[in-house]
């Protein structure tokens, strides 16, 4: 057996199984190549962008534009998954959104747009595709700036001490006919804030109507420094001693001496007018001899400062 597998009658017989063996692979690769297409399945990508900016192109040194969406949603579409995240990261992004404002009149106009520098194997859709725009001949004026502070951003019982800006005039640019309606510029306090303590931040400014409307425009500066000062709603009231509780027998008058004579008090407009005094009650049932007891003074209303006072308490015997 072993002159078998070494003689040349077995090497011809493997070499002959090998080239029959790669022979129909060969030919049934052919077959493949030539007779039966292949497919492969393409992932598609896509990615919405919310609030992408709208370049407007218009004469800025003679026209003013408002009225506008200032932003627009992009929906990208891309086989190429690189590709597309370039365009989603703002740092990194081709394409923008333009309105195109060169050949239109002063008024009000309707504009298209579109997607502009956008790369190959990328597409894009724009909604809306059109945005109406407010075209005006371009104005500038001076106007006062004054701090402003909504009455429900005090807390409760406080009030407004002092409102200070940083800036007492601001240039305001807008079209003609917003130049004409604007009275002030306002220095507002943010809507979310609600002071209980003095506030000092950089705000926007905003150009305002004489009823307090917001109206479009360019301030410069664009912000300022607001101060509100704010402090506790007080009032001083007298303290008055009630004697609570039965006077022992052997005695026939107690008299009552406070450590203060009054208390300042603290809480809402509404609460402070309704109360003239505040009651000390004091506990005689025990007294016997001349003795002084602590008080605390106490309101469902207000705060009351002090808290506690002493009360002397002179006895008279029968």
């Amino acid at each position: 057996m072993k002159r078998f597998f070494n003689s040349r009658l077995w090497l011809g017989l493997v070499s002959v199984f090998f080239a029959i063996l790669l022979f129909f692979t060969a030919a049934s690769n052919h077959h493949n190549n030539s007779g039966t297409q292949i497919y492969s399945s393409i992932e598609t990508y896509t990615h919405t962008l919310k609030d992408v900016p709208i370049d407007m192109k218009y004469d800025s040194d003679k026209y003013f534009i408002s009225g506008y969406s200032y932003g627009a949603e992009v929906y990208l579409t891309s086989t190429n998954r690189i590709k597309l995240d370039a365009e989603v990261n703002s740092d990194t992004r081709n394409f923008k959104v333009v309105a195109d404002l060169t050949k239109s009149q002063p008024g009000t106009v309707t504009v298209a747009l579109k997607v502009q520098n956008l790369p190959s194997g990328v597409t894009a859709t724009v909604s809306p595709d059109k945005i109406s725009v407010t075209i005006g001949k371009k104005a500038s004026k001076t106007f006062p700036v004054r701090g402003s502070v909504d009455p429900k951003q005090i807390a409760n019982g406080y009030e407004i001490s002092k409102i200070e800006t940083g800036i007492n005039k601001a240039e305001v640019t807008s079209d003609e006919s917003i130049i004409a309606l604007i009275d002030h510029v306002v220095a507002k306090l943010p809507d979310d804030q609600v002071l209980d303590a003095n506030y000092s931040s950089r705000v926007t400014l905003q150009a305002v109507s004489a009823d307090g409307t917001i109206l479009a425009s360019v301030i410069d500066p664009a912000k300022t420094n607001l101060f509100v000062g704010v402090k506790k709603i007080t009032k001083s009231v007298p303290i008055r001693v009630e004697a609570v509780g039965v006077m022992d027998s052997s005695l026939s008058d107690i008299q009552y001496k406070l450590s203060k004579q009054t208390a300042l008090i603290s809480g809402s407009r509404e609460a402070l007018d309704a109360i003239d005094e505040i009651v000390a009650k004091v506990d005689i049932s025990d007294v016997t001899k001349n003795t002084s007891k602590t008080v605390h003074l106490t309101s469902n209303q207000v705060s009351i400062e002090p808290s506690v006072v002493t009360v002397q308490l002179t006895t008279t015997k029968k």
